[in-house]
């Protein structure tokens, strides 16, 4: 029994169990009363990771051990693939991020760079975007409460601290700042550039 997640709504709590032989992802009334419902999470068998539920407690996305993000809808209960990273590395996390309404799913991927970036997966559209240009490396995106902006963290000194083969990239200091992305093209920016002119007759 692992990884428990409660959901958003407080009636239900996931986690994945390997009760059956296999891990498949069970979720429960939070009273723990009645029969857990059982989603088998397809063939070959995996390991998973961090169920994370929507905000509407109705999908839950997860990743397994081959680096792959899925999502499933609960009441269907049919894995949807989303997207696999291109490299493998000790630092397995699932730093998705589901949008407000559901319909968008926010996670980093590396690039053939080594470097990560921002995209974006319509669940509708059934395709991923990528939001940022792939010059620094973008971690742990979340969306604001609108949707319509994306908060994420980057870092362009990142380079020398990439690899984790070797000692080479022991003691090199990697800074981040906090970046937004607007998501839509008549969404002003929250950091929009203004003048400094002084104004006439102000002192």
């Amino acid at each position: 029994e692992r990884d428990p997640a409660w959901s958003p709504d407080g009636q239900r709590i996931a986690w994945f169990s390997d009760a059956s032989g296999e891990y498949a992802l069970h979720i429960s009334d939070q009273s723990g009363v009645g029969t857990p419902k059982i989603i088998n999470l397809g063939t070959p068998p995996s390991y998973f990771y961090a169920p994370r539920w929507s905000p509407d407690s109705s999908k839950i996305a997860y990743i397994d051990k081959h680096m792959t993000l899925w999502y499933v809808d609960v009441a269907a209960g049919t894995p949807v693939r989303v997207d696999a990273d291109r490299f493998e590395t000790p630092y397995l996390v699932n730093d998705s991020s589901w949008s407000p309404d559901g319909k968008w799913l926010a996670y980093t991927k590396y690039l053939p760079s080594a470097l990560r970036a921002v995209f974006v997966h319509s669940l509708d559209q059934k395709r991923s975007y990528q939001v940022t240009d792939g010059l620094s490396d973008a971690r742990s995106p979340v969306f604001d409460a609108s949707g319509k902006l994306l908060f994420f963290t980057a870092s362009t000194n990142v380079g020398p601290a990439s690899s984790w083969l070797d000692m080479s990239g022991i003691n090199r200091p990697v800074t981040r700042s906090v970046y937004v992305a607007v998501l839509a093209k008549d969404t002003p920016s929250p950091l929009a550039p203004e003048s400094d002119e002084e104004k006439p007759g102000v002192i």
